[in-house]
């Protein structure tokens, strides 16, 4: 198998953005789990014996890169990224579903074993989908990540109702405050830039559960666009663009008139029951 590097222009992200390679993710997964470094050097050749060290170290960095759940499986448009298919090859996400399948690796009750099935999981896709990517990819924040970023964002726009003392007692917040709330929710999150709108490929990424992924990209392109052309205000287009354009779930977000529900709804990054189907 080889290894393909893919080149990205540099740029500076928001700090509560994470980018990561699977050698980084190895790297650290080892010396959480006191392996012997020298295992180290085999896996960043990625060599990847079938042993039960082996084994979890592949779960460990599958969890560090947001493309392994033990309840859900396989995050795949998480660990996607991280494999680049030969562009002649038109079968690759038909085999990889299917060594997923034939294993019933998407079934956690058939396998008591974690460690084995993140580490069967990944080698269905080093082995059918394509090359190994090792330049860093978009991490996705975790619902604890996503509860910190919107507090500290309701803590530096002292958002009405989170601090007694930056409001008066009962005072509700604005349709102006909420979308503040969600725009710094947003652009720390790095999902989105006031210059250019959402990050389509990173949303898709952090959501995992949209079924049709053209569908997505499509509409909610286009509702973005739509909500531009009416919104001049930059916090109140945040707010609408996270109420009116997601048709299809993946990141909920329920915006409430008190900074409980606010908070609650904001941090409502939720994945589906299953992995997006692949085509068959």
């Amino acid at each position: 198998m080889l290894v393909t590097t893919v080149i990205t222009a540099s740029q500076r992200y928001p700090e509560c953005v994470q980018k990561k390679s699977i050698a980084q993710a190895q790297q650290e997964c080892v010396r959480y789990l006191g392996i012997p470094c020298a295992r180290l050097g085999v896996y960043n050749d990625y060599i990847y014996p079938n042993d039960t060290e082996t084994q979890c170290m592949v779960r460990c960095m599958g969890v560090n890169l947001g493309w392994w759940d033990d309840t859900q499986g396989v995050q795949e448009p998480a660990i996607r990224n991280y494999f680049h298919p030969d562009p002649d090859d038109k079968q690759y996400k038909r085999r990889a579903y299917h060594c997923l399948q034939s294993q019933h690796l998407d079934n956690p009750a058939s396998h008591v074993d974690g460690c084995e099935r993140a580490y069967e999981s990944f080698r269905c896709y080093y082995e059918q989908y394509g090359n190994i990517v090792v330049t860093p990819q978009f991490v996705p924040l975790t619902s604890l990540q996503l509860s910190d970023v919107i507090m500290q964002c309701a803590n530096m726009l002292q958002f009405p109702g989170l601090q007694s003392q930056f409001c008066h007692k009962g005072v509700k917040p604005s349709e102006r405050d909420i979308g503040c709330l969600a725009r710094c929710y947003l652009l720390r999150s790095g999902l989105y830039t006031d210059q250019h709108g959402p990050n389509l490929d990173w949303w898709y990424v952090q959501g995992d559960n949209y079924a049709n992924e053209t569908r997505f990209r499509e509409t909610t392109s286009t509702c973005y666009q739509q909500l531009k052309s009416e919104c001049q205000d930059e916090c109140i287009l945040a707010g609408r663009f996270l109420r009116e354009c997601f048709p299809e779930g993946g990141i909920k977000i329920s915006i409430e008139l008190d900074v409980a529900g606010i908070v609650a709804g904001l941090v409502a990054a939720v994945s589906s029951v299953a992995p997006p189907a692949l085509p068959v």
